[in-house]
């Protein structure tokens, strides 16, 4: 017969399963991290963490130490007092912390010549200074095919990125992750692109800031080219925008959530997941 089963904390079957660790620390910074978002927003300006932060990170772990596994487990630094983001290391303790820089971040599946071509398409829209400070897009539709390029001339400013005037990027400030795949679309040869690319804004003043994703906007950027010999024809795209400033994306910009009232933080609440390529392209964000 069969009969209810009862377990000791440290005998749950979800304490001996290390994705369900990993998932119940992610939820754990989130916790923490949104708490302090809604203190810094009550104008504390991120120097506590409410107490209300504290029991629901300690109902999370409280069984994780009682099992033995909690030395595995790596918690969010909660250390006080607070002391500002990190500018040598931008990208420390975020989703793009381990990607290479720049266009070292575009590794190409084979020898292709498609792909060659795709990627000198996607440096020239997401990482040239040239395209991105100065807003000057000829090296991305010197690489489309005329026609397209005639068209898409037109509203460029959906295709490249463009750093909001007056910011600027730290060094080495682009990390970059994602993947190329090989298809065909009206018979020839289309590649299909899915990246992010993360920016790393230079702030102000360092240590007004309390959140390492104040000074890091994400781009995610999904677009199949056809690769045809008069060059290239995106036929199929969709894109994000996470962790931003939304008056300058809705003026055609990119700039860091920083640059405008902390309102912006609100809705920042799985980075892990808005920096991946594993899945589709979001549709929700910090911006309504």
């Amino acid at each position: 017969m069969g009969g209810e089963v009862h377990y000791d904390i440290e005998d749950h079957p979800d304490l001996q399963d290390s994705a369900w660790t990993r998932r119940a620390t992610r939820r754990a910074r989130r916790e923490i991290r949104g708490q302090r978002r809604r203190a810094f927003l009550r104008g504390h300006s991120g120097k506590i963490i409410t107490a209300v932060a504290l029991v629901a990170v300690g109902a999370t772990v409280a069984g994780l130490y009682r099992a033995g596994t909690f030395d595995d487990v790596s918690m969010p630094d909660v250390d006080l007092p607070y002391s500002g983001v990190n500018v040598e290391q931008p990208f420390a303790g975020t989703p793009a912390e381990h990607w290479s820089d720049g266009e070292r971040g575009i590794v190409l599946p084979s020898t292709d010549p498609a792909f060659e071509q795709v990627r000198q398409a996607l440096v020239a829209a997401r990482i040239d200074p040239v395209t991105i400070s100065e807003h000057k897009p000829d090296k991305f539709l010197a690489a489309l095919a005329p026609q397209a390029r005639d068209h898409y001339s037109q509203e460029f400013e959906k295709w490249v990125t463009r750093l909001k005037p007056g910011t600027k990027l730290l060094p080495n400030g682009i990390r970059v992750s994602g993947k190329m795949t090989l298809g065909e679309s009206n018979g020839h040869q289309a590649v299909t692109t899915d990246y992010v690319f993360a920016y790393a804004f230079e702030p102000p003043d360092p240590k007004k800031l309390f959140d390492q994703m104040e000074i890091v906007a994400a781009v995610r950027t999904k677009v199949t080219y056809e690769v045809t010999p008069e060059g290239l024809w995106p036929v199929e795209s969709s894109g994000f925008q996470y962790s931003i400033a939304c008056q300058a994306s809705k003026d055609g910009f990119l700039a860091p959530q920083f640059t405008e009232p902390a309102k912006h933080l609100d809705g920042l609440d799985d980075d892990e997941a808005h920096f991946s390529v594993d899945g589709p392209v979001p549709t929700d964000g910090n911006c309504e």
